[in-house]
């Protein structure tokens, strides 16, 4: 019996053990990312998309308030929207105009907000070329290739 037990004991714990690659892509990555969100509306929900500047893309968890590994960014889009973002100049665009549904691209350190552009509002139209990033940027973010 106490074979048994210690034999299910081991087995529990090596299901439960995570791996070395399951722990770091767990963990907050740390350096200049970009929350790109949306949602509102009637339901109030919103989604978000996580990316770091290394190519992993991290889905927001808004129940458990947490960050899930979601998937790796090819190198060629991440440069493309890296790029794009730099042309922009998002650092320096300040923009508070939530409406009832609102989009949002948020610039962190790590999980700090360090500027937060916000659109949704129907009286305000905010550049076509930050809409444009957007919309490219969230649509890339949330599919499987």
């Amino acid at each position: 019996m106490k074979g048994l037990f210690f034999s299910l004991s081991v087995v529990i714990m090596l299901f439960g053990c995570k791996t070395a690659e399951q722990v770091k892509a767990d963990s907050t990555p740390k350096g200049k990312r970009y929350a790109i969100g949306q949602g509102g509306g009637f339901t109030g929900d919103y989604s978000e998309f996580i990316l770091s500047e290394n190519g992993k893309v991290h889905k927001y968890d808004f129940k458990y308030d947490r960050e899930v590994y979601f998937k790796d960014l090819s190198k060629v889009d991440l440069i493309y929207f890296l790029e794009k973002i730099e042309k922009l100049s998002l650092e320096g665009v300040e923009i508070y105009q939530p409406g009832n549904t609102s989009y949002y691209i948020d610039l962190r350190i790590g999980r700090t907000s360090i500027n937060k552009i916000v659109w949704g509002n129907y009286n305000y139209h905010p550049d076509q070329e930050l809409i444009d990033l957007h919309n490219e940027l969230y649509n890339k973010l949330k599919t499987w290739d």
